[in-house]
């Protein structure tokens, strides 16, 4: 496993997104978790998995930690391939899926 790409970017509207690339997993998610306290503005945490590759259950389980903590908002671009994790891990029913 690789660890997963990151960018945290502000918006005009005061919200962060932060946009995840390659593999998101355990051996990795020390970075993503670093990534989403870093980042700032007010509102559910803006989380682009468009290209995602892999979620592993640590990715899933700090998805899940975020949407409880603070609200979550995640971009699945068109055939994102975790879409599948997103919906059997119940991703789907606390975050807002855009």
């Amino acid at each position: 496993m690789t660890d997963p790409g990151l960018h945290v970017g502000s918006n005009a509207d005061r919200t962060s997104t932060v946009r995840l690339s390659g593999e998101v997993a355990a051996s990795g998610i020390a970075a993503v978790r670093a990534a989403f306290e870093s980042a700032g503005g007010s509102g559910p945490l803006i989380v682009d998995l468009t290209d995602v590759t892999y979620l592993d259950a640590a990715a899933v389980d700090l998805l899940l930690e975020v949407a409880a903590d603070r609200g979550l908002d995640l971009i699945l671009g068109p055939g994102c391939a975790v879409f599948p994790v997103v919906r059997l891990s119940g991703l789907d029913r606390v975050a807002t899926l855009r």
